[in-house]
Formats: C-alpha cells, structure tokens, sequence
C-alpha cells in the first residue's frame, strides 16, 4: 500500500561490456538474449501432487532492514519481511484484477453512500501468536499509533489525513468516520498492519483516549504550554493566541523561511497591538494574498482548526464556556492539568513505540509464520505457525530465512554452492552470462517479472542552485538514460517519466523522455544565468559556484556507475559533482527523511494505484516528509486533492496525467528507470508464481515435494 525506499544493486561496468563484447563476438541485445532453461511453469508442471508441508527457503538479503515494526519501518525490505507474521483487514487478490479481498475481516466493508463511514467486522477466532485474542481493540490501538504525532511514520500519516473519528461497537466491530471522501479509503483503512495493543502499550497511555485526541496530540501541548506562562488572556482568546504563538515561532520554517513573523509585523504595522482574534484574521488575509504565503495559510489554518478540535473534544469545555461570561478564564488551571496530561501520555507513547523491542525482535504477530530471531549481520528467520487461525493450507515451508549477503556476487556464489535457494534479483551480467550454463539450468529456474518501482535522481528544490527548473531540466538533459538502458542495463529498463505504475492507467506514456543533450543543458544554464565568470573552468552565478553533493547508499554499485559517469559528463561543461556515500540506514534517517542534501539517488516501490500526496504534495514537504526534494506547486497540489476525491476513473487519470505533465515540465525529479527483477531459484520449490505488485512473489504459497526436500 504504503510508498517505500527502494534500493537497487545493478552493477555492469563499462569495462565489463567491453570484456564480454571480445570474448563472445555477441551483439549484446536486449533481455531475450542468452535466456534459456525451463520456466516457472514448466517447473511447477514436473509435480502432479497436493502442495506438502516441510524445508525451507533460504534467500540473499541485500538491504537489512533498520527494523520490522509496519508503522516506523521505510525500507522495502523490512515490508517484505514483516508482511508474513502481521496482517491486514484486506489483502490483495492474487489473481487478475488484483483488487482487494478480506483477510482478518469477514468482508469489504459496508461503505455509507457518501463515502464517508466505512463499518468493518473482524473474523471471530483470531488470536495472536501468544494465544490471546485479536480484537478491533487492537485494530483501534494500532490506529492511534499511526496517528500518534509523535510516531515516526510520516510517511504513512498522509493517507489516513481524512480519518476523522472511530467508534469500536463491540471487539469485533469497528466503524470509521472520514471527514472526506478519498477513492483509496478502502485500500488505507483496510490496508494496515494491525498490531497488538497488549504488547506495545501494557500501561495503557492510550487506552482511555479517543482517536480524535490522539490525531490532535500536539495541539493539546501548545495549549498546555501557553497556560503555564503567565500570560493574560481570556477564553475566547485561547485558540487565536495559541494559533498566533505557533506561527511566531515555526512560519519561517513552514513557508521554506520566505516569509517568518518579522516580515508579518513590517508589513502590517501595529499588529501585535490588535486583540488576538483581529491578529489571526489580518494574519491569513496577509498570507492569503502574499504569493509565497500559501502554505505557510495552510499550516496556520490547520493549527487553529486543530486546537479547536482539540479543546472541544474535552467535557469540560462546555463548562468553560458556561461560567465564562462571569469569569475571564475559567477552570483555567484544570484545562491545564487536562492537556498536559492527555499531551504527555501522547507523547510518551509515541518515543516508547519508536523504540520498543517488538519493533527489532516482532515475537507476537498473527500471520502464518512467527518470528524466530534476527542476528544483525547474519540472518532473519521465520517458522511455520501451526496454530495459525485460519488453519492448514496457508503456508508450506517450514522456514523462511533471509541471509544478511550484501555483495551480489559472494550471493550468487552462495546460491551456486547451496547456501541460498533463492536470489530474488540477479545482476545483468549474471543472469546474461554466469547463470547461462547448461549446468546452473539443470538445478535453478531463472526468470524476469516487474513490480510498480522506479529509480530517480532527486534535486533539492529549494536549494539555491536547483531551485530554478530550467537548472533541473539541464541536468536531466546530460543524463545518459537511453545509453545505461540499452548498454549497462542489456534492455531489462524502461525509461520512465513520470511516478506512476508504467503499466497503469494512471501512467501518461504519451510523455516523451528528454534526451542526452548537452547543448540544449548548455544552453539552459545560460539563460538561467550560469556562466564561467572568472575562467576557472566551474560556472557562476551571483558569486555562487555550480559545485553541488550528490549522496548515494554505500553500496549500490549501480548507482556509482551512474552517478560517476554523471559526474564525468557534468565536469565537461563547467559543473563539479562530488559523489558521496553512505550507509543505508544513514543515508535514509539523517539525511534523506531529513531534507539535508543537495541532491541523491534512490528509488520508490509502491502499489498499482496512484496517489501522489506521500510524496509529491506540499504538505509533505515539511519535517520528515517523503516530499524530501521540497517540492512545491500549487496546481500539483490542487490536482492531488482534488483526484483524491473523484470517485470517476476517467477524470482522475485525466488529472493524474496533467499532473505528471507537471512534473515533466518542472523536473524535480530526473526520473530514470523501472527495471526487471531477474529472478533464479532451486528447482525444488512448486508454486511459484510472480506478481505485478511487490515484492512480486509469495513465499507462503512455495512448497517442496517431500522427495526433494533438502531441510528436515
């Protein structure tokens, strides 16, 4: 469901090509040359039998994960991983059309007319893997967390914006109150991992809380900040006061520091001497009509709606309200105590759940298979559940391990050697040449499927270089794309343009690439000002030399080649690129998630249906979002929000279309490719199949004959 960091590892140097192209005498061509051997069908056709039970699977794992809890976890990896022991209400059909069926739930939900109250019934009988029952108690707790602003989810908070309030009617029956409609509530509301209140909260912080209170967690601790200063105000001032405090201090940030609260008070002169209510008003307005106050309205809106909300979500507002005519803040030391603690308990849980050991060691899920342990460096392991609560027939193996081997070849040898069964993705050069021996054939099936992913080069909008399109679109056009397809990558790419699903609806595949052209880059970045000044062989702009960082995970050998031929072809006309790496882990939690680059490398791999908002809105620009190139458009956003409400297929895509023109015209991205997966696994192993959605294979549905079974 949820958009994730993809990783890829695809290494073929120049220098290889030349190597093979002498040794061969081959035209190197596109992906049907050097495949041969029988398919997966061919292969599950050998076996006339009953799927058994038994063995095991054991497969490379390129990107260890930095953990296994649904909510904090970003990497595709850990996705993967933690999707076979915590389920969702619904699941994805593993046939065409691939739309959504009940797992945990005893059907689709029952949908109110308007869209907006979706009722879910829970199966009766399900029990986590410690024996105690599953309700949609857990459901809500889980609910909570992912709300809980505290939580380090962001990425994910996004899709549940409009989830207003829920009503738990009994433990198996939970209704969920959205306050507007979004064509994928179905797919988010059902979508998550539910995970066990018992264990990530046994003190019950959010127990007696309602959803509502959590989702506005953080209004309650501003309103409690303010009430224990010694400032004077009455009732009716707190929601403009606290509105105001907030934009004082956090405006600069939210509007990308083009406008903060000194620039309101020069531009509106006696603000601060206005009652707080007249501040607020002349504020928007002020912001409504300045060209770069958009979001920074937006946030302010949002913050006073959220701290009426949140006060009113209080019983003893009412009462407030009612002595309020004879005193100026009544039971204002009470409302205090109130906030503070409904905040802190908030709070608390929230860095508790970022860190909790279930999070590293997921001991007590619901799926088909239980967690065993995790040696960092070395290896995760799952074991068949045989108590799972929907039976027998929903998984095979006995054991799925995923063997920590970041280096594609020391991988492909253990695959050769017997240590691994399966290598979910082989690089060009191995699946073209080092798998293609009559010997590796008889043992392993090798294939190609593809999955909703791209890669793509990310320029930090608001940075002083790359804030201007015409500079992104240059470099976009000294990319080698159609030369790394067809010469590195033998085929198995597409270029793509734009952040859908190549093969969707949603896709514009109208768009033509922009091709390898230094002239027309050339001629870009000198009218948009850059030129070589003072002959020193760099170009300049208003004393800012072209010199800019493009980080990338240690590593991906892929991308190293890219980006150092990248680097090669940008020094010819005056820019110098310096390529730095990191660890993964790094790479994505202090610099990507915090906007602190200036450019980088990565990837996306996300479901067949589009929503762009995760990534490409405005909103998510802020903090830790995944907009993490900061880039904002008004007409972007407004077709977002306006596609996330249209319920008609054929208006949304037309939407999701002159959105991805948007992007092809702005170039915040240099999209580059969606690769195939090129798969090779043990013969042993009966139904197999690929999907096209991640991470294109289901594990529980592989089994072994017992004859052939190698792990007892």
């Amino acid at each position: 469901m949820f958009v994730k960091y993809l990783k890829t590892h695809i290494t073929f140097t120049l220098s290889h090509l030349l190597t093979f192209t002498l040794l061969t005498g081959c035209q190197i061509g596109g992906s049907g040359a050097f495949v041969q051997g029988e398919s997966p069908e061919e292969n599950n056709a050998n076996y006339e039998g009953s799927p058994v039970t038994g063995d095991w699977v054991v497969m490379n794992l390129l990107d260890e994960p930095e953990g296994l809890n649904p909510l904090t976890s970003t990497s595709a990896s850990a996705r993967y991983i933690y999707g076979y022991f915590y389920e969702s209400f619904i699941e994805t059909r593993r046939e065409p059309p691939w739309d959504e069926v009940p797992l945990l739930v005893e059907s689709l939900p029952e949908i109110s007319d308007d869209h907006l109250v979706y009722t879910w019934r829970l199966q009766s009988g399900v029990c986590w893997h410690d024996g105690h029952p599953l309700t949609m108690r857990d459901a809500e707790f889980t609910l909570k967390a992912l709300i809980n602003p505290y939580v380090d989810d962001l990425p994910t908070k996004p899709y549940y914006a409009e989830l207003d309030t829920l009503k738990l009617l009994d433990d198996l029956t939970l209704r969920m109150f959205c306050s507007q409609s979004y064509f994928l509530h179905t797919e988010f509301l059902g979508g998550f991992s539910v995970l066990p209140r018992h264990i990530f909260d046994p003190d019950g912080l959010m127990a007696d809380l309602s959803y509502f209170q959590v989702k506005h967690g953080s209004a309650y601790g501003r309103i409690a900040d303010l009430l224990e200063t010694e400032v004077d105000i009455a009732w009716e001032e707190l929601y403009p006061t606290v509105a105001l405090t907030g934009a004082k201090k956090s405006l600069g940030s939210v509007t990308n520091d083009k406008l903060d609260w000194n620039d309101l008070k020069d531009a509106l002169p006696g603000l601060e001497a206005d009652p707080p209510k007249v501040q607020l008003d002349k504020v928007l307005v002020f912001l409504t009509e300045h060209p770069d106050g958009a979001a920074g309205y937006r946030w302010l809106t949002e913050l006073q709606e959220g701290i009426e909300n949140a006060t009113r979500a209080l019983l003893m507002t009412g009462d407030i309200t009612r002595k309020s005519g004879r005193e100026r803040f009544p039971l204002r030391d009470s409302l205090t105590a109130v906030c503070r603690d409904i905040h802190d308990r908030i709070e608390t849980f929230g860095h508790q759940f970022n860190t909790h050991p279930q999070g590293r060691a997921p001991t007590v899920g619901s799926g088909p298979y239980v967690f065993e342990r995790w040696a960092t460096g070395q290896e995760i392991v799952l074991k068949r559940n045989p108590d799972y609560w929907r039976g027998e027939g929903y998984a095979y193996l006995d054991k799925i391990v995923w063997r920590v081997l970041t280096d594609y070849t020391a991988s492909l040898v253990a695959l050769k050697n017997g240590e691994i069964d399966f290598m979910e993705n082989l690089q060009t050069i191995q699946y073209l040449t080092m798998t293609n021996r009559r010997k590796f054939l008889d043992q392993f099936v090798k294939s190609t499927f593809t999955i909703p992913q791209y890669t793509y080069l990310g320029w930090l909008n608001s940075h002083p270089i790359f804030r201007d399109k015409r500079v992104r679109l240059a470099m976009t056009h000294m990319v080698r794309r159609r030369d790394v397809v067809d010469k590195l990558l033998f085929g198995f790419a597409e270029i793509v343009t734009g952040n859908f699903y190549r093969y969707g609806p949603d896709y514009d595949s109208t768009i033509v690439p922009y091709v390898y052209d230094p002239e027309e880059a050339q001629r870009l970045l000198t009218e948009a000002g850059w030129s070589d000044i003072d002959d020193d062989g760099i170009l300049e702009k208003d004393a800012l030399e072209f010199q800019f960082e493009m980080l990338i995970p240690h590593g991906s050998q892929f991308a190293e080649q890219l980006t150092s031929i990248l680097c090669e072809d940008l020094y010819m006309i005056g820019i110098e690129m310096n390529i730095r790496r990191l660890e993964w882990s790094v790479f994505i939690n202090n610099y990507i998630r915090n906007h602190n680059f200036d450019a980088c490398y990565l990837g996306w791999v996300f479901g067949m249906k589009g929503d762009p908002k995760q990534v490409w809105h405005s909103e998510s620009a802020k903090g830790r979002g995944s907009n993490h190139i900061e880039f904002r458009n008004a007409e972007a956003d407004s077709l977002i929000d306006a596609a996330r409400v249209e319920f008609d297929q054929t208006r949304r895509v037309e939407m999701y279309h002159r959105f991805q023109q948007i992007l092809h015209e702005e170039q915040p991205y240099t999209f580059l490719f969606s690769a195939k997966s090129k798969p090779a696994y043990d013969k042993r192993f009966k139904g197999v199949r690929w999907y096209p959605f991640r991470p294109g294979y289901q594990l529980d549905e592989w089994f072994v004959p017992e004859e052939e079974q190698k792990y007892r």
